[in-house]
């Protein structure tokens, strides 16, 4: 509910609004996509979905992220180096 409430406030400023606000230039972001379950597909959806609300926002996306199985915190923590490749690339 709290994701879709931001997606409807930002509406102003996508670029199929008319008339729409601007954001600045050149803006940049990345999507990350965290699940409990086991598809990777399914992350990839979640990313997709997020840089094509980018689009709108005439934001390039520079990158993704998609983590599956993370019930607990404990299990960020086998993928540490893949998070931390991930950031420095940023």
């Amino acid at each position: 509910g709290q994701f879709k409430a931001f997606i409807d406030r930002c509406t102003p400023w996508c670029n199929t609004h008319e008339p729409h606000a601007t954001i600045s230039g050149g803006k940049k972001g990345y999507a990350i996509a965290l699940r409990t379950g086991p598809s990777m597909r399914e992350c990839e959806r979640i990313i997709e979905t997020i840089e094509h609300f980018y689009g709108h926002l005439e934001i390039e996306c520079c990158g993704g992220l998609g983590l599956c199985s993370i019930e607990f915190k404990e299990a960020v923590e086998a993928r540490k180096g893949e998070i931390t490749e991930f950031c420095e690339r940023m």
